[in-house]
């Protein structure tokens, strides 16, 4: 899946992934779900600690902006900080799924682009870290987490001593294979309070913004 924007690294003592810094983006509130209380909250509260500095609704930022900035328009504020909290939003959810399987959202996300590859479950760092639109720091950092944890394995390019190529163990595929069916039906939920035409159309103009900002990104710079 893709994520617009880079990831703070993996902590192996923190069960929720830290996400980006949101500027002015609205805080997600923790998830309300059937577990049982005590460890489900506190992987909730450690996913949205920082976040939670954050909960003022958009439009009361954009009226905030009217009123101190009047000289401008920031009505586009509304579009693109409810796209990063829906986003956000979804954070808990997934969590729930990936923390009983020592993962979050951002290690799951590498065993998931290995997989998807097909056999032999392989990529080389810069095609991982491309998929996923992260820097080598932030890739490097959940690599050694999975390292760690038997999940993937480095191995050496045969036709070049200087590259590597990260592959996904037996105990790898085994647990993403296991955890995959839970994440897309986790992801069914939430989409079913749309419904299928609202999320085709949801999902045609996403993807009409996401092709005009592709091309401002390969387009020439002004002179």
């Amino acid at each position: 899946m893709v994520r617009i924007g880079t990831r703070s690294k993996d902590r192996t003592s923190t069960p929720a992934e830290t996400e980006p810094d949101a500027g002015e983006i609205p805080a997600p509130a923790p998830a309300r779900t059937g577990r049982r209380k005590g460890a489900a909250e506190g992987g909730a509260k450690k996913g949205t600690a920082k976040a939670g500095q954050l909960q003022v609704p958009i439009n009361a930022i954009v009226e905030q902006w009217h009123r101190e900035r009047p000289d401008l328009d920031p009505e586009p504020m509304r579009l693109f900080g409810a796209l990063a909290q829906a986003h956000l939003l979804t954070t808990p959810y997934m969590n729930n799924v990936l923390e009983q399987h020592g993962l979050v959202r951002g290690t799951f996300d590498v065993l998931s682009a290995l997989r998807r590859a097909g056999l032999p479950y392989s990529l080389t760092p810069k095609q991982l870290a491309e998929s996923l639109l992260l820097s080598g720091a932030g890739m490097t950092n959940r690599l050694d987490r999975l390292e760690s944890l038997n999940l993937i394995a480095r191995l050496p390019e045969p036709n070049d001593r200087r590259s590597l190529k990260i592959q996904l163990t037996q105990k790898g595929v085994k647990l993403i294979d296991e955890i995959i069916p839970k994440f897309v039906e986790a992801q069914h939920r939430l989409v079913a309070r749309l419904g299928l035409a609202d999320t085709e159309m949801l999902l045609g103009l996403l993807e009409r913004l996401s092709a005009a900002l592709m091309e401002d990104i390969g387009a020439e710079p002004s002179a």
